[in-house]
């Protein structure tokens, strides 16, 4: 029997968005930033023209999970993109649950792990005379990011959440930035007011000022809503963004 062509439908794929493909990389090396952050760079032939552009992108990791054939995806922040050598840094939060955290606490050179991405990312509002930025120890890959990017112009004011004084980091930025570290002192995440309430209490002029801001997801709410419905700022001048949930494991955050 003679087959003809026209006997059968043929569709195209759509091409996969280049934010969307998975890319194999391997652990390059492990360094323990603070107790509570780990830093772990991975690379491979596939990063190489990987389109980092701007601080704060992140990418989808998808990491194996003992007994069981799916990976788990979560998404993190680049904290380093170097294109020379086709790697990047990703700084993990140790919090002893988790299949990213608890892949992290024990990832050693060699061990391989997929991505997609970059997505996100900051930038920066020259217009913007004064920035206002501020987050737990989940966003401190970002701001750190972000920091280390601003122009020597910038004026920025900072508030840090980490779980022990002994989780801060050195930050270099060229920015004229007054950073303020708020230590739990051991106490659980969220569990404080004092971040919100330092960024709630900042004077900050609605017409030349911006807001950048990300921790669990009900402050994120508080602090957002305070700036624009309160204090009357225009919505693109506050960048504020759950990066995660009491009581969910994969929270996406709708407003951001």
């Amino acid at each position: 029997m003679e087959i003809e062509m026209s006997d059968f439908e043929i569709t195209e794929r759509a091409p996969i968005p280049t934010d969307r493909r998975l890319r194999i990389a391997e652990v390059r090396e492990v360094q323990m930033v603070s107790p509570h952050m780990k830093r772990i760079t991975v690379g491979s032939s596939a990063l190489e023209g990987f389109p980092v552009k701007r601080p704060a992108q992140w990418v989808k990791l998808f990491v194996p999970v003992a007994d069981s054939e799916r990976s788990s995806g979560r998404a993190y922040t680049i904290r380093y993109f170097y294109e020379n050598d086709a790697e990047m840094d990703i700084d993990f939060v140790l919090h002893g649950d988790g299949p990213c955290s608890t892949w992290a606490e024990r990832a050693k050179p060699g061990d391989v792990i997929q991505m997609a991405g970059p997505r996100g990312g900051y930038r920066y509002d020259e217009s913007a005379e004064h920035l206002l930025i501020g987050g737990d120890e989940t966003a401190l890959p970002a701001i750190g990011a972000i920091l280390e990017d601003l122009p020597e112009t910038a004026k920025v004011t900072a508030f840090l959440e980490v779980p022990e004084d002994s989780d801060k980091q050195q930050i270099i930025t060229k920015a004229s930035a007054d950073i303020h570290w708020i230590s739990r002192k051991g106490a659980p995440i969220g569990s404080s007011r004092e971040l919100q309430d330092a960024m709630m209490t900042t004077d900050l002029s609605k017409e030349n000022g911006q807001v950048w801001f990300s921790a669990e997801a009900g402050v994120v709410r508080d602090v957002r809503r305070h700036f624009v419905a309160d204090c009357g700022f225009d919505r693109s001048r506050v960048i504020a963004a759950g990066y995660w949930k009491k009581g969910e494991t994969d929270f996406k955050d709708p407003d951001s």
